[in-house]
């Protein structure tokens, strides 16, 4: 009763799953198309020019029709019926009516019939009518008589190739079952020599009565045998006592009476002997009440017990030394036993082996008689074909005038048109298996496993200006906004032993990922937040975080790295309370050696005493060695990813470069995420934050 109910989220949950997956691919392929939208206009375009110049280049076609019947069923002797398999026979009749040899018969005999008629290549379609074996043929040519000649020759011909293809058969399979016959005959012979060599040389009578004793016999045996085994076994269970007490039992009679042909032996004197000494016991303790043990009734007493016990000894020897040879009896019974009984399944063996022989050579000898039967009523059927009603075929409609036809213009431009939109969209497939960029949130946590801060939509200035697209205090972008916040968020309270990291590198496999972008608004979001922060424009080769601000790059990273300039001195305050720049300063040739130079260790400890967070824009991962030099000197790393952008297998290798050397990545930012995607649920809600800015207006 509570299995259906508890099924039915999962089975809600794996539909929406592939209703996402649904929409993932549509917006993928949606994407591709407003792409490469050209390219499916030019193979649809380039379809339909094809399309109009075959139709400007057909000729104008005579078509004559005409019908034939031909039935796959034959008449036997004796009131036998064969009849084809529908399907088979209507596929050979339709592909011996085209076939090659047929056609050149029919065009000689159109040539020899109507020689001043000229020739022209003939298009034939044969369709079988549903439910029957009637065909109608097409004949398609460029001559006004040429098509319905063709198609009469045509009909008549086939005829002609079924009749003779009958008789040949008919010549063959006689000559065939004349030749088997002969061999079936000397087979029959051999059967039959073997069989009469056998009977000669071993008198079967005897076999199956020596077979049929033997086996009588054996069982026989193997009765007395299981009897004895089972005997030698419970002997070797046997104690001395428990033999002694069975023989007592089997002594006496079922009425509790001693068997008089047993009476006298040792058990009946064991049985007494015992008996005695239980009344001497009694007797001698009755009197060891009044009498001291060297009384002389005592001591007769005493004697007599030890008389009595004496002859038990003596008796339990006695059994068992019998009860040894009974065992060796019964050993030396099974060993003769099973002597005989493996020289009789031998005799036996060899008695069934020979009547099998008997009986195979009489079943061989039985069959090539059937066979040889069988052949010779085979002979006597084999002129069926000329017998009986066989092939009943005839032309039920003879070729019709030809009559000019000309292919419709829709239906060709049509064609085109279709088979272009076709090579395009498979163009678009293709390009979809090649391209590994990812274009929804799905797609991205099939590819990652890594944790994901905030999902960046899209803005309009973001990597199309020289600098990044900042954040405002009152930027009406608020879902743009709201990503930021989130990845503040997601930093300050993440699950980590010890203190948040203060010190976040932020990278990217390639140049144009939009991680100048996140790091800017994500140092102004910390800043908002009341942090004291200092951006730092780590790439040293093609920085431009200074104009973003509006300032200038006199002074910055690489001059407080190589000494030129102190820490105070390059420090750039900007418009955002509690935000510092760092940029990038004037160009270094070597920025690796720097960042693992003690420099930059010392840089870092400095900044990490002074700043609540200090947020390091690096140069790409894949562009130069320099941010793996300086990554693993940061707190962590976060790693940005850009939609419809970002290469699969080049953030993958940077990632796993990064790892090995020892960098924090503590997760990733998705930028550029559209908000039109199915999988994109966060900050869908403008009015809330118009209803809020109302209320700000209205106080």
């Amino acid at each position: 009763m509570d299995a259906h109910p508890a099924a039915t989220p999962a089975r809600d949950q794996d539909a929406a799953s592939w209703w996402y997956l649904i929409h993932t691919k549509i917006y993928r392929y949606r994407a591709l198309l407003r792409k490469y939208w050209w390219m499916v206009l030019f193979t649809t375009c380039a379809g339909m020019a094809i399309g109009a110049w075959m139709l400007a280049h057909q000729q104008v076609v005579y078509v004559s029709t005409g019908r034939i019947m031909a039935s796959g069923k034959i008449n036997l002797p004796e009131g036998v019926t064969y009849t084809e398999e529908m399907n088979l026979f209507i596929s050979t009749q339709r592909e011996l009516m085209q076939d090659e040899a047929v056609r050149q018969r029919a065009a000689n005999l159109v040539r020899s019939n109507n020689p001043e008629l000229t020739p022209c290549p003939i298009t034939l379609f044969v369709a079988p009518l549903p439910q029957t074996s009637i065909f109608n043929l097409s004949a398609i040519g460029t001559e006004p008589q040429y098509p319905q000649k063709f198609l009469d020759a045509l009909m008549h011909e086939y005829i002609a190739t079924r009749r003779e293809m009958r008789t040949e058969k008919s010549e063959d399979a006689e000559s065939s079952i004349e030749d088997e016959i002969s061999r079936v005959q000397a087979d029959v012979r051999k059967e039959e020599e073997k069989l009469v060599t056998f009977q000669r040389e071993n008198n079967v009578g005897f076999l199956e009565q020596g077979g049929n004793s033997a086996g009588a016999y054996l069982a026989k045996l193997n009765t007395q045998l299981a009897e004895f085994k089972k005997e030698a076994q419970l002997l070797d269970l046997f104690q001395l006592d428990q033999k002694i007490a069975a023989d007592e039992s089997r002594a006496g009679d079922k009425d509790g009476e001693r068997n008089p042909r047993l009476t006298g032996q040792p058990e009946m004197e064991y049985t007494h002997a015992r008996q005695q000494i239980e009344v001497l016991k009694s007797e001698r303790a009755e009197y060891a009440k009044d009498l001291r043990s060297k009384h002389p009734i005592m001591v007769e007493l005493d004697r007599q017990i030890a008389q009595q016990q004496q002859l038990i000894d003596a008796f339990r020897k006695q059994s068992a030394e019998d009860l040894q040879h009974r065992r060796e009896a019964t050993r030396l019974e099974i060993e003769n036993l099973e002597k005989t009984i493996k020289e009789w399944e031998a005799k036996a063996l060899d008695l069934s082996q020979r009547l099998a022989e008997y009986g195979s050579l009489q079943a061989n000898v039985t069959r090539a008689r059937a066979q040889l039967e069988s052949l010779s009523r085979s002979k006597g059927n084999v002129e069926i074909n000329r017998n009986v009603d066989q092939d009943i075929i005839s032309i039920r409609q003879r070729a019709s005038a030809a009559t000019p036809q000309k292919p419709g213009a829709v239906k060709t431009v049509g064609t085109g048109i279709g088979l272009g939109l076709f090579v395009g969209l498979l163009l678009l497939v293709l390009i979809d298996q090649l391209d590994d960029r990812v274009a929804s949130y799905t797609e991205f946590q099939s590819y990652f496993r890594e944790r994901v801060f905030a999902q960046i939509p899209h803005s309009p200035s973001d990597g199309r200006s020289e600098s990044p697209a900042i954040l405002m205090p009152e930027d009406e972008r608020h879902a743009f906004a709201e990503a930021f916040r989130s990845l503040r968020s997601s930093i300050a309270f993440l699950p980590v032993a010890g203190a948040p990291p203060k010190v976040i590198l932020i990278t990217s496999a390639v140049p144009n990922e939009g991680k100048s972008t996140v790091a800017v608004n994500f140092a102004i979001t910390l800043a908002l937040a009341g942090s004291r922060v200092l951006l730092v424009d780590g790439d040293l080769r093609r920085g431009e975080l200074h104009r973003s601000f509006g300032l200038t790059n006199d002074a910055g990273f690489g001059d407080v790295l190589s000494g030129r300039k102190s820490l105070d001195d390059a420090i750039q305050l900007t418009l955002v309370p509690g935000l510092m720049l760092l940029s990038r300063g004037r160009g270094v040739p070597n920025p690796g050696e720097l960042y693992l130079g003690r420099s930059a260790d010392e840089f870092l400890k400095t900044v990490h005493a002074e700043f609540d967070y200090v947020v390091l824009d690096s140069s790409p991962v894949m562009a130069a060695d320099d941010t793996t030099s300086l990554a693993p000197k940061a707190d962590a790393a976060v790693f940005v990813f850009r939609f419809t952008s970002s290469s699969t297998r080049a953030s993958r290798k940077a990632l796993e470069l990064l790892r090995e050397r020892q960098t924090n990545v503590i997760g990733i930012v998705c930028n550029d995420v559209s908000e039109a995607m199915q999988d994109y649920y966060y900050y869908r809600y403008p009015d809330y934050y118009a209803t809020a800015k109302s209320d700000q207006a209205g106080v």
